[in-house]
């Protein structure tokens, strides 16, 4: 049997385990042992765009956690016990007339100082989390909000407190690990295969996503996943309340991402994922009476296992 032959062998045979592989079903579904710990870093970019009355403004965020996952208990039933701490908290926000830079790891750099200061009391604060192999949140339990008299004496505390709590605070990680693990198909899937889900989302406005998931292929264990799907506001619930004003959203659009998960544990690997929508803000009680604006948001964020 000459080279050649045999290569083209060893290429047929891969190529045939391959297929055996890809046509096999896989149950995606969280499936860790007891006593695990490993950190997920979060990177969120925001931009968005507002005009009002014709005169437009810009507002950049971006944003990054490492968070500390400590398995505690894997139950008899699949679901997990868990315990998730913030470790580091970087934020760099352009507000157009003002800048705000918090960063736990380089202090030196926050600004300004005496607005974010109280920004670290975030770090080590952990939550309690219990989740089913599916990964959806069965119970969630912190000891108070995260940001309870972080803002008494600062300007504008109430709204950085509720704005702060939106961001990072319970029903902030509850949508987090949702949007993390909340993907899981509920009967075995193959290649090819797609699923959709549903889920509201809350953050200051409430957004309505229908996501479609595909299992695009498998290789050495790791399963690959693209996702789309659709956003939009129900304006009647989307209401929030700052500095006096009513603001209301009526916003739509779309989104789309890749997702890698570990088939054995079915952790989340990488995710990267983009969000597009646009539409009406409108405003009700402002100094200037009430208005609509002209908006889009475009989000762009990644999940990050780090073992």
């Amino acid at each position: 049997m000459n080279k050649f032959i045999v290569w083209c062998y060893i290429i047929s045979v891969a190529y045939i385990l391959s297929a055996c592989s890809s046509s096999k079903v896989l149950d995606l579904k969280l499936a860790p042992q007891s006593a695990q710990s490993f950190v997920y870093r979060t990177k969120q970019t925001t931009n968005t765009d507002v005009t009002v009355m014709g005169m437009p403004q810009s507002v950049s965020m971006e944003q990054s956690t490492d968070q500390q996952f400590d398995i505690l208990k894997v139950n008899s039933d699949g679901s997990l016990d868990l315990k998730v701490t913030y470790k580091t908290v970087k934020i760099d926000q352009d507000l157009g007339m003002m800048t705000m830079k918090f960063d736990s790891e380089h202090p030196e750099n926050n600004e300004p100082a005496e607005m974010v200061e109280n920004f670290k009391n975030l770090i080590g604060k952990s939550m309690e989390v219990k989740m089913s192999n599916k990964g959806e949140v069965l119970d969630f339990k912190t000891k108070g909000s995260l940001f309870e008299g972080v803002f008494d004496n600062v300007p504008n505390g109430e709204t950085m407190e509720a704005q702060m709590e939106a961001q990072f605070g319970e029903e902030s990680m509850k949508q987090a690990l949702s949007q993390m693990v909340g993907f899981y198909p509920e009967k075995p899937v193959k290649v090819g295969d797609t699923w959709t889900m549903k889920r509201s989302v809350k953050a200051g406005m409430t957004m309505d996503i229908e996501t479609t998931y595909t299992l695009k292929s498998r290789k050495s264990g790791v399963a690959f996943l693209d996702f789309s799907g659709k956003v939009k506001t129900d304006p009647s619930n989307s209401t929030i309340e700052m500095m006096g004003m009513n603001m209301s959203y009526d916003l739509a659009g779309t989104q789309k991402g890749t997702i890698e998960v570990d088939e054995k544990t079915g952790w989340v690997i990488k995710t990267t994922a983009t969000q597009d929508v646009g539409g009406k803000m409108m405003m009700k009680g402002s100094p200037m009476g009430d208005m609509n604006a002209d908006m889009k948001i475009k989000t762009v964020y990644t999940y990050d296992k780090i073992d």
